[in-house]
């Protein structure tokens, strides 16, 4: 699990710097197109897949126009705002909207209090991190592409909240997680090549194929790799723990980036964004030992 986090959060760095001069969709949809071969590969070599009936299929569609939103979110959030923030918003909202989408799709009842204080407490940390930005305090500039950035960061968030919620649904129908992957990136790939200038798809990877191969093997095929492998071998204590560091393992590689100039107002966003995410999977833990 340490593994993905370094590999992702240097991943997305890089990602960032990359796509200031390059085409992201290019990028992106070339790498979804081979993660998404890949896993149907993988998925065909498993026994007993669950059949996909006609309520399991809305959930497949549901979940590849949330992995469309939060994936693609993502990475133009990290070509427009400073990566640790975004990757800060991605690891607060994600668990804490998970929260309140598991009460209203699953039905499991109220969050408890100690839920409700978290989500404040992290609104209200979102809020700082915000004015990081808007106050000129990050380590990028701001300006209305990096608001967009952010704006993007928080829905990728809570679209990832969402997955999270559709993911568990289909694990409850039979569904493994190979089978899972090998089916939820349909709609990623639709809407990339909606987006794609189509006339520069040849000549942006004759150009970048090395870096186009990088991002797609360093930020979407690898760690979703080994955060299969750690979720199946580590508690999901520890899972839950090592992603909460993933903001702060971000803002470290920023210093690789000539681009983002050092903050110390973000480090201290970061820290408290994790010490909120450690706390909350804390009591989580606690309640369901």
């Amino acid at each position: 699990m340490a593994l993905y986090v370094v590999v992702s959060a240097a991943g997305e760095v890089y990602a960032a710097s990359y796509f200031q001069q390059a085409d992201v969709f290019v990028a992106l949809l070339l790498s979804f197109a081979v993660v998404c071969l890949m896993f149907n590969l993988l998925a065909r070599h498993e026994r007993g897949e669950a059949t996909v009936a006609k309520s399991s299929l809305l959930v497949f569609v549901a979940l590849n126009v949330v992995t469309a939103i939060s994936w693609i979110g993502l990475f133009i959030g990290l070509k427009y705002a400073e990566p640790a923030i975004v990757v800060a918003f991605m690891v607060a909202l994600g668990p804490t909207a998970t929260v309140w989408l598991n009460a209203l799709i699953r039905r499991k009842g109220a969050p408890p209090a100690s839920d409700i204080v978290v989500s404040v407490t992290i609104a209200t940390i979102g809020s700082y991190m915000i004015w990081i930005s808007a106050s000129g305090n990050a380590g990028v500039e701001w300006g209305a592409r990096s608001s967009f950035g952010i704006l993007l960061a928080i829905v990728a968030g809570l679209s990832l909240a969402l997955t999270n919620i559709l993911v568990k649904l289909l694990f409850d129908r039979g569904f493994s997680g190979r089978q899972v992957l090998a089916h939820r990136f349909y709609g990623t790939i639709l809407l990339l090549l909606g987006l794609v200038d189509h006339s520069s798809i040849v000549p942006e990877i004759s150009q970048h194929w090395f870096a186009i191969a990088t991002i797609g093997l360093s930020t979407i095929l690898v760690p979703l790799l080994l955060i299969q492998q750690g979720i199946r071998r580590v508690e999901p204590f520890t899972v839950n723990m090592v992603l909460s560091t993933a903001p702060i393992i971000t803002f470290l590689f920023q210093y690789f980036d000539s681009r983002i100039a050092p903050s110390s107002h973000t480090f201290i966003g970061n820290v408290l964004i994790t010490a909120v995410a450690v706390g909350n999977i804390y009591l989580q833990y606690r309640r369901s030992a």
